[in-house]
């Protein structure tokens, strides 16, 4: 993957997936802590925790040799860090000693860290990949626009099986009105992830724009599914 991707956009992923993770850190980080300095220092161990990881993966793979030039090294495990920085994190969610209270209050911008986490960690299973190119070419009109719908409707079940893992007591009309405004904003959120991963990577370069919204209706299926079902896992 360090192969394609260009230095710039690398950083550009690293830059934006470093305040995901010190927001959701502040959800589910290694201590029970809402302090922005606290959730910093949890999101670089976790970064480095999984910086080491990669390498340690990668070298025994032969990914990367001593016959590549430090460069190539680098960028290969950098981006291989950040989705298992990801990992670590929400390895604490799952198996941690379960310090942070799941039912306290988060904040807008929690809510949205959770979305786009989500979101990245799926996607980032198949944005390095061709087969988003590959997939997209054999669709037609038709088959784009059964994947758009059925991405709406599985974001919608996961956001509604979210609502009712939540334990609120509102009315069924609340919950519709609290479910449709989570999967929108579930929508909005996986949308953005889809071109930045798309633009990351270099699956937009030299295409047209049917080709590049080809592309993205195929990124949103992951990217979206992420985004509802992070609410469930963190």
């Amino acid at each position: 993957m360090g192969f394609y991707i260009h230095p710039l956009r690398l950083l550009v992923l690293v830059l934006i997936s470093l305040p995901v993770l010190v927001s959701v850190s502040s959800v589910i980080g290694f201590r029970e802590s809402r302090q922005w300095l606290d959730n910093i220092i949890d999101v670089f161990v976790a970064y480095a925790f999984g910086f080491v990881i990669s390498a340690m993966a990668l070298f025994l793979f032969n990914t990367i040799t001593w016959n590549n030039f430090i460069e190539i090294n680098y960028q290969i495990v950098m981006l291989q860090a950040i989705p298992a920085s990801f990992g670590a994190l929400l390895a604490r969610s799952e198996i941690g000693s379960g310090e942070h209270d799941s039912s306290a209050e988060r904040g807008g911008i929690d809510h949205l860290a959770v979305l786009a986490i989500g979101a990245i960690y799926l996607a980032f299973n198949v944005a390095p990949t061709e087969e988003i190119q590959l997939i997209a070419f054999q669709m037609t009109s038709c088959h784009q626009l059964a994947l758009f719908i059925t991405t709406l409707v599985v974001m919608y079940i996961f956001s509604e099986a979210g609502s009712f893992s939540s334990g609120s007591t509102s009315t069924k009309k609340t919950k519709l009105s609290v479910t449709l405004s989570y999967s929108c904003t579930a929508f909005a959120v996986a949308f953005m992830v889809s071109i930045l991963m798309l633009w990351v990577f270099g699956r937009t370069d030299g295409l047209a724009f049917p080709q590049i919204v080809s592309n993205t209706i195929v990124m949103l299926f992951p990217a979206g599914i992420g985004a509802a079902a992070a609410r469930l896992i963190i």
